[in-house]
């Protein structure tokens, strides 16, 4: 796990990592990791994962959805220092293996 979070924190330069609270509870993004992204025309996709595979979502209905479910992920994550900072603690509590 130590090594996951250095890699996490190296990677905060280039990405946003917001992490959402364990006190939080039942959200929903816990069924599983997605993924929203632009191309280079402007149109968005999106990837569901689970335990079987992966999925591609390009109709605008299910893009929606995903945009909608960011957005309720998003509002339960602490804002991105905050979530940095929570990384780097963990990752001194834990010191490296």
């Amino acid at each position: 796990m130590a090594q996951q979070i250095a890699h996490l924190l190296s990677m905060t330069e280039h990405v946003h990592v917001l992490i959402v609270p364990a006190a939080t509870g039942i959200h929903i993004g816990l069924p599983g990791p997605f993924a929203l992204a632009r191309t280079s025309e402007g149109r968005w996709i999106g990837h569901l994962e689970s335990q079987l595979g992966g999925e591609v979502v390009d109709k605008d209905v299910g893009v929606a959805k995903l945009h909608m479910m960011w957005e309720s992920v998003r509002d339960e994550a602490l804002p991105r220092n905050p979530s940095v900072d929570l990384l780097k603690e963990v990752e001194t509590y834990h010191g490296p293996q």
